[in-house]
């Protein structure tokens, strides 16, 4: 049965279904693939999680079909316990796409209100206690 054919019977479907009623929910086919997914987040200030734990942030401008993307003065930062953090200028980077976890818009209006409430320390810092921090957790 060609996607042709198919189109009538949902449309049939539709028809016969009483309005706001969710248990026959059909569902349309849509050809988003997890990279054009990311075409919403173009020129938007977003926080990237990388496959290896790092959180950066930065403006993303271009990105490919796998997945992987630019993004334009990024810093990288970590979160530390009791309130601190540290955090770095990068600049432009490109990352393959298999190395990214997850990708989000950042509110800019609101982007900085939870950091103000926290400590910053020197990333050099913050990156050798992360690295204790995580020595002492495979030990346990």
């Amino acid at each position: 049965m060609s996607s042709e054919d198919k189109t009538p019977e949902v449309e049939q479907q539709k028809k016969q279904e009483p309005e706001g009623e969710v248990s026959g929910l059909v569902l349309e086919n849509y050809s988003f693939t997890t990279a054009a997914a990311i075409v919403g987040y173009v020129d938007r200030k977003v926080c990237v999680m990388m496959t290896d734990g790092r959180q950066l942030f930065g403006v993303l401008r271009v990105f490919d079909q796998y997945g992987s993307i630019v993004i334009q003065d990024t810093f990288e930062r970590i979160y530390l316990p009791d309130n601190r953090y540290g955090e770095e200028y990068i600049g432009d980077l490109l990352i393959r796409g298999e190395n990214l976890l997850m990708i989000g818009d950042l509110d800019i209006d609101k982007e900085d209100e939870p950091i103000d409430k926290l400590e910053r320390i020197p990333f050099d810092d913050a990156k050798r206690e992360q690295k204790q921090i995580s020595v002492n957790a495979v030990k346990i």
